[in-house]
Order: C-alpha cells, then structure tokens, then sequence
C-alpha cells in the first residue's frame, strides 16, 4: 500500500514538472540572435526583437531554447526575463515553487555566483589561462586616488563602518 502510494506521488510530482516546464513563459530584455545550439559560435538561425515573448523549451548551462512563432532556436539566459509576471499560468508557477523548496540538492552540479548563472561543469573543464584576458582585465582597474575624485564628483562621502563583533559559539 506504502509503495503504491509512493509511486502515485512520484508521478502527479513528475506530470506537474512536465506541465511547469512546458507552461513557462518569459519576454526577452533585448533584441537577441536565436543560435541553433547553445553556444555563441554556433549558427545563428534567427532573431527576436526586445519585448518577444517566448515559451521556454529547455535549459542548458547559460543557454534556454526558445520557441516565439515559427521561429525556435536558443538564446543566453540573461536574455530572457521569465516569472509570474510573464506567466500565464500561475498553477505552473506555484508548482514550481514548490519544487525549489522540496528538490533535492545535487552537490555534483556547480553554480556560478557573482551575477554569472549558467556555468556547469563543461564550461569550467574547458577554461583555459588568457593572459590577454588578464592583461584587458588590468585595463580596466583604476587608482584608489581616482576612484575617490570620481566619488566626490557624484556628491558621494567615506563612512567608516564598525565590524559586527565575532558571534558567541554555543556548544
């Protein structure tokens, strides 16, 4: 009885995923080239202007596939803005959040922070040393004298912040 009852709970939770992924819908931030595999060097099939709204097919690392019309192909994650507010079925929406709260965590799988979503671990294997990339990265950096002058031009003043004392540990 036990199992039976598993194993219906374990297939109305698989239909609803089914019918969370299909149903999610979400509306590009910026015009966007529609590239037919997840990558930026791959060939570009297409494009959608900013405002789209697309039906969301499939995720991979950085990368969703979208369909909006006749036109399919896959676009960068960040391009995409998807959620309630673009949804237009919010019991998909509900199911969803209830999946995030009850998935299990998969400690194999890596996630990027830092404002970079969508790194897995074939992006990582695949990172190699740039010293060119270092080198632009340099260019980029700016004197501590020059960030204070740029500071002053915007009206902005130093405040000195007082660190929080180190908890107490209880054992």
């Amino acid at each position: 009885m036990k199992t039976q009852y598993g194993i219906g709970l374990i297939l109305v939770g698989a239909l609803c995923s089914a019918l969370a992924m299909a149903a999610q819908t979400g509306t590009l931030i910026k015009s966007e080239s529609l590239y037919a595999a997840p990558a930026g060097t791959s060939a570009r099939v297409g494009s959608l202007s900013r405002g789209a709204r697309v039906s969301v097919i499939k995720r991979q690392g950085g990368w969703l596939q979208v369909s909006s019309g006749r036109s399919q192909g896959w676009v960068r994650l960040l391009s995409v803005r998807t959620g309630a507010a673009y949804s237009s079925n919010a019991g998909a929406d509900v199911v969803g959040m209830a999946q995030m709260a009850t998935r299990k965590r998969q400690p194999g799988q890596i996630v990027a922070t830092a404002g970079v979503r969508g790194l897995n671990e074939e992006d990582l294997k695949e990172a190699h040393y740039s010293a060119d990339g270092i080198a632009q990265l340099d260019r980029y950096s700016i004197s501590a004298s020059v960030a204070r002058s740029f500071a002053a031009q915007g009206g902005l003043r130093a405040v000195s912040v007082v660190y929080l004392p180190n908890p107490q540990r209880e054992y």
